[in-house]
């Protein structure tokens, strides 16, 4: 059975759409494996519900079309499937089936591995496998340290406090994220059940890897100085354990208060840009720093261009007249001092207005260090990273 014919974003620019027909749902080739990692905004905050204003932006309605289908319901992959491996207040849990809706926080949202499937799929005809693995608040400095950055070094302050992490913590979801890869891929039982196209006389092809990652390293300064280098590390590491040293690799770059975070009038006391600095000082500076064997296909994609400014401005607006009101009912702020508050930021009296509400109410779904819970921002950076990985797939040596 062929899929039908649908758009497909594609090319490098915003405006180009290409008509694509659907591959065939039979093996055209080796399974592709793409490996997704990272923590919170791996995961996925993005719910459904917010998918829908998509339609208020030029711009993003036509990706819209593609990720609905005829009936208006999200797309389920006809030869695109995942295995996830998370973490939360439940344990550990892996879920796995065709890509779809249900593969970020919960059932009812996702994370860039959707619109990455989805245009993965449409744009190649073997089948398709993503393996995810995502815990919210790591740290690469230490939660995925990778063997190469050698035993973490804990600052000053750390040994001042006492809250030196154990050693058995450092590197400790890099070592999960590796073992669920192998284990995964190694189950060859496993795989027929979870893709019914697979053919293991074919076999797979490790054919990219995304990483995703960065708030809590951000949020540390001592972590910052040393991520450049922890990332050439992890990038080289990575690719020793698979044994693909040329295995296209995607740094997403945090991308919480757009590209020009100190333009931003709010929480101006987090270093978003320093960190921004240091996540591309490592793509800029990797084939500088590792064995010949192990350079290129190394790209950066910016998240900060697919952040939604005008929803972050009805957020803050939101959480900080909400902590005045409530200073003001415990009489620990003057309603004339609640205004002038409201008048330096911009606030009007105070009150959502009817259109801000309708917007926030259609568009949000989380915090700001979440993306909003943006459908329209995850949907959009997951088609961008979908096409830097078909561009590195092209580029990648036989």
């Amino acid at each position: 059975m062929s899929r039908r014919r649908i758009k497909l974003i594609v090319a490098f620019t915003v405006a180009a759409i290409t008509a694509f027909s659907f591959h065939a749902v039979s093996a055209a080739g080796p399974l592709k494996v793409y490996i997704l990692a990272g923590q919170s905004n791996m995961q996925g905050s993005a719910h459904q519900s917010t998918f829908s204003a998509m339609r208020d932006d030029p711009a993003a309605a036509e990706l819209l079309d593609v990720i609905l289908d005829q009936n208006g319901d999200p797309v389920v992959c006809d030869n695109a499937w995942i295995a996830y491996r998370t973490g939360g207040r439940d344990g550990e849990t892996v879920r796995q089936g065709k890509v779809e809706i249900g593969y970020g926080f919960d059932d009812q949202r996702i994370g860039p591995e959707y619109g990455f499937g989805i245009f993965i799929d449409q744009a190649i005809d073997e089948p398709v496998l993503i393996i995810k693995t995502a815990w919210g608040g790591k740290s690469l400095a230490v939660d995925f340290r990778p063997p190469g950055a050698g035993p973490y070094q804990p600052s000053a302050n750390e040994k001042e406090r006492g809250n030196v992490p154990e050693v058995e913590s450092v590197g400790h979801y890099y070592r999960e994220m590796i073992r669920f890869v192998q284990s995964t891929l190694r189950d060859t039982e496993g795989l027929t059940k979870l893709v019914p196209t697979y053919d293991a006389s074919q076999g797979y092809e490790l054919a990219g890897f995304v990483w995703f990652q960065g708030w809590n390293d951000m949020c540390n300064r001592h972590h910052i100085d040393q991520y450049t280098e922890n990332m050439i590390h992890f990038i080289r590491d990575v690719r020793q354990e698979f044994d693909t040293p040329t295995l296209p690799f995607i740094v997403g770059i945090l991308g919480v208060y757009g590209t020009d975070p100190d333009s931003r009038k709010f929480d101006k006391g987090l270093p978003v840009s320093d960190f921004r600095k240091a996540q591309f000082a490592a793509v800029e500076q990797y084939d500088q720093k590792v064995a010949a064997r192990y350079r290129g296909n190394v790209v950066a994609v910016d998240s900060g261009p697919y952040y939604e400014l005008g929803l972050s401005d009805i957020y803050w607006k939101r959480r900080l007249t909400g902590n005045w009101k409530q200073r003001v009912n415990q009489g620990q702020m003057t309603p004339e001092q609640f205004q002038a508050e409201c008048d330096r930021y911009g606030f009007g009296d105070g009150e959502l207005t009817a259109q801000e509400q309708r917007t926030w109410d259609r568009c949000a779904s989380n915090a700001e260090y979440h993306y909003l819970g943006s459908g329209k921002t995850f949907i959009r950076f997951g088609n961008a990273l979908a096409e830097a990985m078909l561009q590195l797939e092209k580029q990648r040596p036989v």
